[in-house]
């Protein structure tokens, strides 16, 4: 097997265990968030990533229309079973958001479901190692995506360096 096939799998197994993380930890879910932070789902998602950012003494991460269309055409395709759940396309996406807008320095991506809200999505990927150092990482720029199936909703980060 490949270097970089076996690293896409292990990727993709830590995405499912961290999702998994994500919806164990946060059955309860809350709709109080929508009227302490208010805006969209995908707004309430970059207040508290930015506030998690903020409490690590870094810079705030700009929403991006053109990195989010990106981010919710991921969700959306998770939602409904075009793609796997994980980063499947991943390098596709980079390669879109850099051509509508130049040379990318870095990117990441964090993705997750379950019935959650956007504090609780965003408290799952602090609680989970490898997405805590994508939210955590010399980014300025982020995409967010939400797309619901039922009561499940996927959700994707996506980060930019430019």
């Amino acid at each position: 097997m490949s270097i970089l096939k076996s690293r896409s799998i292990l990727v993709l197994l830590l995405a499912v265990f961290a999702a998994f993380q994500v919806s164990a930890c946060s059955r309860a879910t809350s709709r109080a968030d929508s009227t302490t932070t208010g805006g969209s789902l995908e707004e309430q998602i970059l207040y508290y990533t930015n506030k998690f950012r903020q409490s690590k003494g870094l810079k705030p991460l700009q929403l991006d229309e053109t990195i989010s269309q990106q981010a919710r055409r991921h969700s959306r395709d998770m939602a409904n079973g075009s793609t796997g759940f994980g980063h499947e396309g991943f390098e596709d996406r980079v390669a879109v958001i850099s051509k509508k807008m130049g040379r990318v320095g870095a990117a990441a991506e964090n993705v997750a479901y379950g019935t959650l809200d956007a504090q609780s999505v965003v408290d799952g990927w602090i609680k989970s190692p490898g997405h805590r150092r994508n939210m955590l990482g010399d980014y300025n720029l982020i995409g967010i995506g939400a797309a619901g199936k039922g009561r499940i909703t996927f959700f994707t980060q996506v980060f930019i360096k430019h």
